[in-house]
């Protein structure tokens, strides 16, 4: 025999199994769709924040490579090896060296001359003659510029003579002796290969 269920009980039954049925819907179909859907927002969030940064970077890539070969540059120079492109060119930067310490020590730079390059091992030895004419101090100062400063340069076959009195200037005072300079100067690149 079946028994029926009270009309209100029968009403609650249904309206349970039909909550049921929306929750299973909701909890099987919709959430996990939801859920989803925020997943896949956080991730194109995360992927647009990394896009801004990677185009960032690459902005400034080009201003970054420029200060790393600087850095570079400086950093060998600070080895004490001379940066140039070929031997003309780094021993031109040894011949305005000559020049700018001769006219900061009012100096007459005379002459300079390119020496041949000569490979020593893995290294190469860049050499520029130089004459000169000033007082003992400007010598002084002359060499210090040369020797004390980066890249390292280094001289070499120092000739001082002093100049004999009558071929000195007469306006100039008697404390001033003056001296003719030869010497070579010569610093070091990596040898190319």
């Amino acid at each position: 025999m079946r028994e029926s269920l009270s009309p209100p009980v029968s009403r609650a039954l249904a309206l349970g199994i039909l909550l049921a049925g929306i929750a299973s819907l909701y909890y099987g179909i919709v959430r996990p769709v939801t859920d989803n859907y925020a997943a896949s927002q956080a991730s194109i969030e995360q992927l647009q924040d990394a896009l801004l940064r990677y185009q960032r970077a690459a902005r400034d890539l080009g201003p970054r490579q420029a200060e790393l070969a600087a850095l570079k540059q400086r950093q060998s120079s600070q080895d004490g090896f001379l940066q140039g492109a070929n031997d003309t060119l780094v021993a031109a930067q040894i011949q305005n060296k000559i020049k700018a310490l001769a006219d900061a020590t009012k100096g007459e730079l005379r002459s300079t001359q390119v020496l041949p390059a000569q490979d020593e091992g893995k290294l190469r030895r860049i050499t520029v003659r130089g004459q000169m004419s000033t007082s003992l101090a400007g010598a002084l100062r002359v060499f210090h510029g040369l020797e004390a400063g980066a890249p390292l340069l280094f001289i070499d076959n120092l000739d001082l003579r002093a100049r004999p009195a009558q071929l000195r200037d007469r306006s100039a005072s008697i404390n001033t002796d003056v001296i003719d300079l030869q010497f070579d100067v010569y610093g070091y690149t990596h040898a190319s290969n």
